[in-house]
């Protein structure tokens, strides 16, 4: 796997390092394989062609299935083929992806982008969110404009032909096993450059903000506050020699939400959130249950899977991929310690419930969060 620092700069950076194992993560033949021989549903492929998207049409039969053929041949065109959300499909994508959150403390995404020589799939444009960009194979040219005066929220997207994208700034050359940082609201556009495919992967870092912060701590003290949950009066908008008696009663409401909204009660929730929606990772829990746990067997904590345990004694629960595994008192306290450690066997426990411990153990092998060996 790559190694990708998280270093989030306010403005775009190029790494000219070269990082050969880039080059592991992904291959034209793999890309072969996955649209001739994957089940490909409809939403796992699109395409682009200068700057536009090109019609579903064009390349989907009449039920609305990938036409195989027709990518390839749209492709042979000049379009650009995406696979979004790849890493839900492709194991070495989906860890690297989970390496990643853990280091932005966001969540993480893949498109793939494949296109064809001298071509480009979208014109110039900025996104909603931040992008790191592993350049796999081929060359682009890129370009890299103006940003935003403000940073966009999430669903704030290009408008082409209303959004100004500022001067080029900047023009480089993204090799294979280079990558390249664009903060969210940079406009730029990349073109195929030389006589080969280009093969990049773009890695979205879907941040929260402080205002998705704020909208959390509002809604959390509005269980507290009752006033809050008032009906807004019958004449606001028809009644304006009343406007600043409202305009008073709405910053003594504000004024009660600055004094009682709690951190810590929107960190557990946003925290817990964070943790509970990262996918599973399994890879390898079937052979690892095909035969019976020893007591001196090592298990190790698997790298980079988030996990979280809430409750105390006797409710504790273990969450895990969207998943919750109940923890009996007696094994609670000792669970957390080990893997605080990071390593444990069967014989480390000291519970009387030898079944329950095997139990528990072979559960959090079945949800990846256990390793064997």
């Amino acid at each position: 796997r790559p190694v990708v620092r998280a270093v989030v700069p306010t403005r775009h950076f190029h790494s000219t390092a070269l990082n050969p194992a880039v080059g592991n993560l992904l291959s034209l033949d793999r890309i072969d394989e996955i649209i001739s021989d994957s089940e490909l549903p409809p939403r796992s492929l699109s395409m682009a062609k200068g700057g536009e998207s090109v019609a579903r049409s064009d390349y989907t039969h009449g039920s609305g299935e990938i036409d195989r053929g027709a990518v390839f041949d749209q492709f042979r065109n000049g379009a650009t083929i995406v696979l979004p959300q790849l890493h839900l499909a492709d194991g070495m994508l989906y860890s690297l992806c989970l390496a990643l959150e853990r280091s932005f403390g966001a969540r993480v995404q893949t498109n793939i982008y494949l296109t064809p020589p001298g071509e480009h799939g979208f014109g110039i444009h900025y996104d909603d969110h931040d992008v790191l960009v592993l350049q796999v194979s081929g060359a682009k040219d890129w370009e890299i404009y103006g940003a935003r005066d403000n940073l966009p929220f999430r669903g704030e997207s290009f408008r082409k032909g209303a959004d100004d994208v500022g001067e080029l700034r900047h023009q480089f050359v993204l090799e294979p096993g280079q990558s390249v940082y664009v903060p969210r609201g940079t406009s730029h556009r990349a073109l195929t450059r030389g006589d080969q495919p280009s093969l990049h992967i773009t890695i979205g870092i879907l941040v929260k903000t402080w205002a998705d912060f704020a909208l959390e701590a509002m809604g959390e003290a509005a269980l507290r506050i009752p006033e809050l949950r008032h009906a807004l009066p019958r004449d606001l908008y028809f009644a304006p020699e009343k406007r600043a008696a409202y305009a008073a009663e709405f910053a003594q409401l504000m004024q009660q939400i600055a004094d009682g909204a709690s951190f810590d009660a929107v960190f557990d929730a946003l925290g817990g959130n964070f943790i509970r929606e990262q996918g599973p990772r399994t890879r390898g829990a079937l052979l690892a249950l095909s035969t019976p746990l020893g007591e001196d067997e090592e298990l190790r904590l698997r790298e980079n899977i988030l996990y979280r345990i809430e409750g105390g004694e006797g409710e504790a629960q273990l969450h895990i991929g969207g998943s919750a595994i109940p923890l009996s008192a007696a094994l609670h306290t000792q669970l957390v310690a080990r893997l605080a450690i990071g390593r444990m066997r069967k014989a480390d426990f000291t519970v009387e419930d030898r079944e329950e411990l095997g139990d528990v153990l072979g559960t959090l092998i079945a949800y990846g969060l256990l390793l064997r060996g």
